[in-house]
């Protein structure tokens, strides 16, 4: 199950309380029913949707997880929130981020690139978060940075894979430079030839990797071959804009085919059951895209995007996801 370490919504609880407000009862009025928060929980993608959506009603800020920053303490992030802190470099920390993150939630993965002078850190997503889980995130990590970097860094430039024109002002004062809204990916891109070398104490954090290994290999064989195929599914989209196979994914998984079907099928899954589940969860992102007034694809482009061989194709694909063709849900403003 895809989800969201439970201790980023007590951040927010927090958030909403120096705004004079109580979460928990404004979730509770809004029908909004909450698991037991036990130890290390994690909740679902569709829960904390509607979760940013009630705190989003409350709070008089457009930039509400930028707000949030004001109430974090690292150490809500366990082991993980010590080694971000100890730090090293700035191709170290990202680096860290990009291989643990998964220990906090797994409906984001981060890619990592460097350009010469300038580090691009790109935020994915996978099971259609909330657009405000990728602002905070994106607001957290330059946050981080800001804390553990000598002179505290401000990028070059950022880029929002939504549409939030009220808080224009706010990111941009934030992260001091230009912002762009409703980019296909986001991306902050940062100076990274005066970060090339740790500060002071860095080394403490690689006591803590260790830790940190074993915590995420347990994550990992609990989480099954579903979603490590709809990971390589996604890489393979993004990469190539052509239809994953098979035998490609499992080449990249490092074992065999018929291994890959096997260990999917004791899963109730099969290789095109995954395939599709990633298809739709894009046109899904693609529509909401659409309804916010952000940048508009074609449907010819699209259908590339999702590896399908043409438009028609897509259409066709779209109308057994949804019952409707695209153009019809973006016609009605359908919320699929």
């Amino acid at each position: 199950m895809l989800g969201t370490f439970q201790n980023w919504m007590l951040i927010l609880e927090r958030t909403l309380a120096a705004s004079g407000h109580d979460l928990r009862q404004a979730l509770a009025e809004a029908g909004v029913e909450l698991p037991p928060l036990e130890p290390g929980a994690r909740l679902p993608v569709e829960l904390t949707r509607r979760i940013w959506t009630v705190a989003g009603q409350k709070v008089d800020d457009p930039a509400l997880g930028l707000l949030m920053l004001q109430q974090v303490n690292f150490t809500d992030f366990g082991e993980l929130g010590l080694v971000m802190l100890a730090g090293g470099s700035l191709p170290e920390v990202m680096d860290r981020i990009a291989r643990f993150h998964r220990l906090l939630t797994d409906t984001m993965y981060y890619e990592i690139s460097e350009d010469g002078d300038a580090l691009c850190v790109a935020i994915h997503t996978r099971g259609d978060p909330h657009w405000r889980a990728v602002e905070f995130a994106l607001g957290l990590i330059l946050g981080l940075l800001r804390q553990r970097l000598q002179p505290p860094p401000d990028p070059l430039s950022v880029s929002l894979a939504f549409d939030n024109p009220a808080a224009q002002e706010a990111y941009e004062q934030y992260f001091a430079c230009p912002v762009e809204q409703g980019a296909a990916v986001t991306t902050m891109v940062l100076p990274l030839s005066a970060y090339r070398v740790a500060p002071a104490g860095a080394e403490v954090a690689r006591h803590f990797e260790p830790v940190l290994e074993q915590r995420l290999a347990s994550l990992e064989s609990a989480a099954g071959w579903a979603p490590k195929v709809a990971d390589e599914v996604r890489r393979h989209l993004a990469a190539t804009e052509s239809e994953p196979t098979l035998a490609g994914v499992a080449a990249h998984l490092n074992v065999s085919p018929r291994s890959l079907q096997r260990h999917l099928a004791a899963e109730g899954k099969t290789f095109q059951d995954v395939l599709d589940a990633v298809r739709r969860e894009l046109a899904r992102q693609w529509l909401a895209q659409m309804s916010t007034g952000g940048r508009i694809r074609s449907l010819t482009e699209l259908a590339l995007v999702l590896g399908f061989s043409s438009s028609s194709a897509f259409s066709r694909a779209f109308r057994r996801w949804f019952g409707v063709t695209p153009g019809q849900a973006v016609r009605d403003g359908l919320e699929l």
